[in-house]
């Protein structure tokens, strides 16, 4: 009788929200996304947690953060090891004898990204995210000590190819285990947090790469970081817990398993069930395989998940605009160090680390105006509407990122075109504008879609990834012949239109994402 008694008020309580939300129980379904977030001046966490121990939501504030760091830890050394090469083009130009296929050492990555992570989240799915993590860190080590000894070009590329898809994790399933741990109102900073720590640390890294380079040579450059990757590894194993953690439909509403909302300061002194469950150690979080049940069944269920929701507009959207914004940056960190290094700027090749420095600044940026930002949106308009929040507002902020993302195209096009006209500010500003463009747009494309489909988040994250990987990777793969037909002007140009039609789109999605979320969720939700 009291799981029956439990089952109607969670009922209850439910039905109490559709009211509260302007919907009458009876009349309309309740819509994924649209939920209780505020009452009063206290916060409803979404999505609800248990009594378990085990539960990642449960996790110590100073846990959940060093798990963040790590993970991010890895981001950078993946990202910058898959990504970060342009600072090196010159060398391996000369290295290579002025082989073409260099430029094959900038662009694939990108695509194995994707690939990487079209394999790999899946299995996270169906064995636990640690087990994929903890081997993804070993890959990207191989694939590094690959590359530090490659004897040919095309060895050099197929490490890199290898090497990126484990880097690709850096982008989706590392994401995952830090989104996982914390709650709806936090999830924007979070996200923003995770992705300046990796901006920051890969912006370092590059500065670092060139006086690496040129004192231990090209190889070591490899080493190095292979070297980092492995104490990111020991790091991991210590202290990365087991985030995945099957939770019913009524937990996306605010609701836990007995109907009851957990408010933000009710959560600190709320004791956790040990009689019911095991409790969580540290001896226990050190196995590969923790707490998950392995469900293989799960992989080509992803799978088909993953080809529904590619075709969800929202999705669709941030898949095409992400992908836009990363090839377009591409395209751009494939020319800047020639135009650079030529008269009339003549840079030191010493010194093009320092261009991607301009990362760094980027990191700062980010994190308020894309990720605090975006959550103090979302908790300011549910006050607005009586406590209910909509994931459309996590769209308002990206109108500042399309907008620089536009301008930094039309700039550098004519800085690269026209470079006795130009400083060397209007090459360096515009690329790292566009990278602050890519990266906000990243997060916002995140927070908007797990809010949008909660428990389809993670099947998001890699359409948002691999998505944007291909679509870069058909941007960015004739780099050369795009502007030597167009010149640089027109061709980023042609870019910018395409950018500026894509935030037009923005806004149209910000008007009917609500209808498009009550027509899409019966293929993005699994009832309790």
């Amino acid at each position: 009788m009291e799981t029956t008694n439990d089952d109607k008020t969670s009922v209850a309580l439910v039905e109490s929200l559709h009211e509260e939300a302007g919907k009458a129980s009876g009349q309309e379904p309740r819509i994924i996304g649209t939920l209780k977030l505020i009452d009063g001046e206290d916060v409803i966490l979404v999505p609800a947690p248990t009594r378990d121990p085990r539960d990642p939501l449960n996790l110590p504030n100073w846990r959940k953060w060093l798990m963040l760091i790590i993970v991010a830890l890895y981001g950078m050394t993946g990202n910058l090891l898959a990504s970060g090469i342009g600072v090196l083009v010159p060398q391996l130009q000369e290295y290579y004898d002025g082989d073409s296929r260099v430029n094959d050492l900038v662009t694939y990555p990108a695509l194995f990204m994707g690939i990487g992570n079209l394999v790999a989240v899946p299995f996270a799915d169906a064995i636990g995210r640690r087990p994929v993590y903890l081997f993804s860190n070993i890959v990207l080590i191989a694939g590094g000590i690959w590359c530090c000894y490659s004897d040919s070009l095309g060895s050099h590329i197929g490490g890199r190819d290898f090497m990126a898809l484990a880097a690709g994790q850096s982008e989706a399933l590392c994401v995952m285990i830090a989104e996982e741990t914390f709650f709806l109102h936090q999830r924007g900073s979070r996200i923003a947090w995770f992705c300046s720590l990796q901006t920051l640390g890969t912006a370092l890294f590059i500065i670092a790469s060139s006086y690496l380079t040129e004192a231990l040579g090209w190889r070591w450059w490899y080493g190095v970081f292979a070297i980092i990757s492995a104490a990111t590894f020991v790091l991991s194993i210590l202290f990365v817990a087991e985030t995945k953690y099957d939770r019913p439909l009524n937990s996306f509403f605010g609701f836990d398993p007995q109907g009851n909302t957990i408010k933000e300061t009710e959560f600190p002194t709320r004791r956790l069930d040990y009689d019911t469950y095991p409790d969580r150690t540290f001896w226990n979080d050190l196995r590969p395989w923790a707490h998950v049940t392995t469900r293989w069944g799960e992989v080509p269920k992803f799978w088909f998940s993953l080809a529904q929701l590619s075709l969800f507009p929202g999705v669709l959207y941030f898949i095409t605009l992400s992908g836009v914004l990363l090839g377009t940056y591409i395209v751009m960190t494939a020319v800047f160090a020639q135009i650079l290094l030529a008269p009339p700027h003549s840079f030191d090749p010493h010194n093009l680390g320092f261009v991607m420095g301009g990362q760094a600044v980027v990191a700062f940026v980010v994190q308020p105006l894309a990720g605090h930002l975006s959550d103090l949106i979302l908790k300011t308009t549910a006050k607005r509407n009586d406590g209910i929040t909509e994931p459309e507002s996590r769209l308002i902020p990206a109108i500042l990122p399309l907008a620089v993302g536009i301008a930094s195209c039309v700039l550098y096009g004519q800085a690269c075109q026209f470079p006795e006209d130009w400083a060397w500010a209007g090459v360096v500003v515009p690329l790292n504008a566009q990278f602050y463009s890519f990266v906000s747009i990243v997060v916002l494309g995140f927070v908007y879609t797990i809010d949008c489909y909660p428990q389809r988040g993670h099947v998001a994250m890699v359409a948002l990834c691999a998505g944007r990987g291909f679509i870069s990777f058909g941007i960015s793969f004739g780099t050369t012949a795009f502007f030597h037909k167009l010149g640089y002007d027109c061709a980023l140009n042609v870019c910018a239109i395409v950018i500026g039609v894509l935030l037009g789109l923005g806004v149209v999605l910000y008007f009917t994402g609500k209808y498009v979320r009550r027509f899409t969720q019966r293929w993005a939700t699994d009832e309790d």
